[in-house]
């Protein structure tokens, strides 16, 4: 669907291109929230909210960055909101500094988000053992004699396998790259 077709049907309240909306950007949004909020806080229920809001004005975006941009700004507003009503502004603001290091820390968590959700969409096109063995070794912090034990592999294997999985990921990586602007 291209995107004058996909903003008039978001637009009209298409619940298939809101549901795609949706499924693009929850999961970046859920992570963006978590850098923002206090532990104590789910972001889930940040990110709901801001959906809900952007549901309410659908007829307002007249492209997908206005759409982006707007999923982004709501969520960061939500989390400053939420440290307003907890009474917790001057703590926040003296971690932060100034309004110009605000701005510099979220471009930073959103540049963040973006790039990890490109790493894990990037992960998710590996083969399996690959992706299981660079989960291992690089979420996990295994050692390869150790990933070697859990899997019941040589430790000769969890190299190649590493190497291999490297190699497809910055390949992976470099298309998606490509198609990312």
């Amino acid at each position: 669907m291209n995107e004058n077709c996909y903003i008039k049907s978001f637009q009209q309240g298409d619940t298939q291109a809101f549901r795609e909306t949706f499924d693009c950007f929850h999961a970046r949004l859920c992570y963006f929230a978590s850098s923002l909020l206090p532990k104590e806080y789910d972001p889930e229920d940040i990110v709901q909210e801001v959906f809900v809001k952007l549901w309410q004005k659908k007829e307002q975006f007249s492209d997908a960055e206005t759409i982006k941009a707007f999923l982004y700004i709501a969520v960061k507003n939500a989390c400053i909101n939420i440290y307003k009503h907890d009474k917790i502004v001057k703590k926040y603001s003296d971690l932060l500094g100034a309004e110009e290091a605000e701005e510099d820390n979220t471009i930073a968590h959103i540049v963040e988000t973006e790039v990890l959700d490109n790493i894990h969409r990037a992960l998710q096109k590996l083969p399996a053992g690959c992706r299981n063995i660079l989960e291992l070794s690089y979420f996990q912090e295994l050692k390869n004699k150790e990933i070697a034990e859990r899997l019941q592999i040589s430790i000769n294997t969890v190299k190649t396998q590493k190497k291999r999985a490297l190699h497809l990921l910055r390949a992976i990586m470099k298309v998606t790259s490509l198609w990312l602007y």
